[in-house]
């Protein structure tokens, strides 16, 4: 099926609840082993964070610490104590401007996938921590530590008997080569563990899901201590037979029913459900904790679920995405899908570099390292770093995997009749990386007799040849929808000051540059730099326009004169920008870019109240 026809077929009209937009937007979605066309279980996962956020990946390999190390991740968190020997592994890093607690998600070397999303707005957020608490030691920890899904469960819970989580709430998926988990977790000590059954699927956005959890199979739930008796005594939970909890409903206990309506959860709850179901739900209370399908899943199914939007998505006539509540939304960053292998090394990751809608989900093996352009710096020097980032982490750097992506993306969402175009360089491309996947792994098979090391060079030389291959493409594609150039003529920018700046838009072959609209023309940053709620008309518009002939070639290139701080709005001083352009000639919309630096400082404050990012 073709990848235009199968979302259209996905998308379902939506009357959604008419709330405030928020950042907080992470998708997964989990098939357990039985309900798989694989007979393994597949974890997909967008990671949404609004503002001027990248994706760095790496490898970090396996360590040996002295005797009583400790280690401290939030300023204001608690200090661990490291165990002697970690685990490698494969680290997709959020490098945020403040710092991202609870964004990251790791592959480790005994095959253990960790991913996360946001579940706050809770009844009960006076909780005991000790010594500041403990958030993103909870990921770290597991990945560092656990050689199973089971194991990391207990790892996690461990911290949280011991220091309490700082954050509101979070469900964390983890997942191995035999099962997956799901632990859901409440500010302070409070937590249900529950196996994702083999036969189900499950979907989660940003609301604790966890409805009638059977606290009696312990084989399969595991429940913090006391959180029943107490949901008993506050009148939120009441088991249909005194004394036996098999009927246990977590997300009606700890967290509000208006999470589960919000537009932004009952949104992405609705389409993806939709899909999975075939039903449309309507009541928020009615969406499920998972479902049994009749159909197995594939690899591509879980694409398609991450892919969804609802026919609307917006109004606004600049930017594509814009009220848009589906699992694909504008402040999604990352999105992966991880098919699980009883060979960790095999294990396979397919990850969209920016949002899954306008880019190419990319074969990987997460544990045969990334390639060099995907690592912005050492692993040792980004976990040092993570939440005190210098400036010029953000800067712009063309040489960087992710950034033919993000160009991508942000032309698209101006230029948006050149998006079913791009779905058809998509398709082909994920069509034929879908064939190759059996030799990959035969031949790293294969390779596994002569050595491991062997078998992850060839793994390793795969990773950065369909990159490549995907860099090249959407390269290429974006050359020929977004050839005009501008240049902003001057080196950098005041973000404070009321001094103008020209921004000039060469003519060429195919543009007479003076004739644009110019009552359609906007400045700024790139709208995959900003948050949920911005829309063209936010950016800046020149104060003046002018045709000069700016390059000596004859032509007259149109000439826009900006103010300074206008221009810079919502960039980040210290850093070097991707400064966009949009405007129209004629029926034609253009969008193009230049760099330039913002002057000055981003002076960050990390309280106790601010502590990382709560998504």
């Amino acid at each position: 099926m073709k990848l235009r026809a199968s979302l259209m077929a996905c998308a379902i009209t939506s009357a959604l609840v008419a709330l405030p937009l928020t950042s907080m937007a992470c998708s997964t979605v989990i098939v357990g082993k039985d309900a798989s066309a694989t007979g393994q279980v597949i974890v997909g996962h967008n990671e949404d964070n609004g503002g001027r956020v990248f994706n760095p990946q790496y490898y970090v390999p396996p360590a040996k610490h002295k005797a009583g190390e400790m280690i401290k991740y939030e300023p204001t968190a608690a200090m661990i104590p490291q165990v002697r020997e970690t685990l490698g592994f494969y680290w997709s890093q959020t490098l945020d401007p403040n710092g991202s607690s609870f964004s990251d998600g790791f592959v480790n070397d005994a095959g253990v996938v960790i991913v996360s999303n946001a579940c706050s707005n809770i009844f009960d957020k006076n909780q005991k921590l000790k010594d500041g608490g403990v958030g993103y030691g909870i990921r770290r920890l597991m990945a560092e530590r656990a050689h199973s899904a089971r194991e990391a469960v207990k790892i996690a819970t461990d911290l949280l008997t011991k220091y309490g989580y700082f954050s509101e709430g979070r469900t964390y998926t983890i997942a191995d080569t035999h099962e997956a988990w799901q632990l859901a977790i409440h500010m302070g000590n409070v937590w249900v563990a529950r196996r994702v059954q083999d036969n189900e699927v499950i979907y989660i956005p940003n609301n604790f899901m966890m409805d009638k959890v059977d606290a009696t199979d312990t084989e399969n739930v595991i429940v913090s201590p006391g959180l029943i008796e107490r949901s008993i005594k506050n009148g939120r939970y009441k088991p249909a037979t005194p004394g036996v909890y098999n009927d246990f409903n977590f997300r009606a206990a700890v967290q509000p029913a208006e999470q589960r309506a919000v537009g932004y959860n009952f949104g992405r709850n609705q389409v993806a459900w939709k899909y999975i179901t075939g039903e449309k739900i309507t009541d928020p209370e009615k969406f499920p904790y998972s479902f049994t399908p009749d159909k197995k899943f594939t690899v591509h199914d879980v694409q398609n679920i991450l892919r969804l939007h609802e026919d609307q998505i917006g109004d606004d006539d600049g930017w594509y995405h814009h009220l848009g509540f589906g699992p694909c939304r504008v402040t999604t960053h990352e999105s992966v899908v991880f098919e699980i292998n009883d060979i960790p090394e095999l294990i396979t990751s397919y990850r969209a570099l920016a949002r899954p809608c306008e880019t190419p989900y990319i074969p990987f093996y997460p544990l045969a390292k990334p390639s060099q352009n995907m690592s912005f710096m050492d692993a040792a020097t980004a976990t040092k770093e993570h939440f005190s980032a210098p400036d010029y982490r953000f800067d712009y750097h063309p040489e960087w995997a992710s950034a033919t992506f993000i160009n991508n993306a942000n032309t698209l969402e101006f230029q948006r009749d050149d998006r079913d175009d791009n779905f058809d360089i998509i398709e082909d491309l994920e069509e034929k990386w879908a064939d190759e996947q059996a030799g990959i792994r035969e031949q790293a098979k294969a390779a596994m007799k002569v050595s491991k090391d062997h078998a992850l060079n060839i793994l390793h030389r795969y990773n950065v040849a369909k990159l490549q291959e995907a860099q090249g493409a959407i390269q290429a594609h974006l050359d020929e929808i977004a050839p005009h150039k501008v240049v902003i003529l001057a080196d950098s920018i005041d973000p404070k000051s009321s001094a103008t700046v020209k921004f000039a838009l060469l003519s060429d072959d195919d543009l007479d540059a003076t004739k644009i609209d110019q009552k359609n023309t906007y400045g700024g940053v790139g709208r995959s730099s900003l948050t949920t709620k911005g829309v063209m008309s936010d950016l800046a518009q020149p104060v003046s326009f002018s045709a000069e002939d700016v390059n000596g070639d004859g032509k007259k290139d149109m000439v826009m004169t900006f103010v300074q701080k206008d221009l810079a709005r919502f960039m980040m001083a210290g850093a070097v920008y991707d400064t966009w352009l949009y405007t129209r000639d004629g029926g034609d919309r253009i969008a193009a870019f230049d760099t330039v630096k913002i002057k000055g400082q981003t002076n960050r404050k990390f309280s106790t109240k601010e502590r990382g990012h709560d998504r």
